[in-house]
């Protein structure tokens, strides 16, 4: 079993390195040019990128909050929502199709990711607790 400081400071770090993530997705989703970080000659690309992303950050938080993950997928349906309302602010144009990419993320995120970023978050707590010995 894992201390509880050592719990702590891995809840902190998972934190952290989430908050960063998702300051990350929110910045390029509201930069007036987004960024290109892969360009692929697929059509609609950007839906698998909002998937994708919203589909991490939702197991992230998960993991951090497994007791709250209705809470934290409504969280980041909303999120996903308002991020597009506010791109009509922004000179990019709202895409509803991409807060529909972006809540089947958040869906998917709910289950398999969620339970496979809980047992590597544990597992780093493992990691560290061993590391203090």
């Amino acid at each position: 079993m894992v201390d509880a400081g050592v719990a702590q400071a891995v809840q902190r770090s998972w934190l952290t390195a989430g908050l960063a993530l998702m300051a990350l997705i929110v910045w390029g989703s509201l930069t007036p040019t987004p960024p290109q970080f892969i360009e692929l000659p697929v059509p609609q690309w950007d839906k698998v990128e909002h998937f994708s992303a919203y589909l991490l950050l939702t197991a992230w938080f998960i993991a951090a909050f497994p007791r709250r993950w209705l809470w934290v997928a409504l969280f980041f349906a909303i999120l996903g929502g308002a991020i597009e309302i506010a791109q009509g602010y922004t000179g990019r144009d709202p895409d509803w199709f991409d807060w529909f990419a972006d809540c089947a993320g958040v869906t998917a995120g709910t289950w398999l990711p969620s339970r496979w970023a809980i047992r590597v978050k544990f597992w780093l707590a493992g990691l560290y607790a061993r590391s203090r010995i």
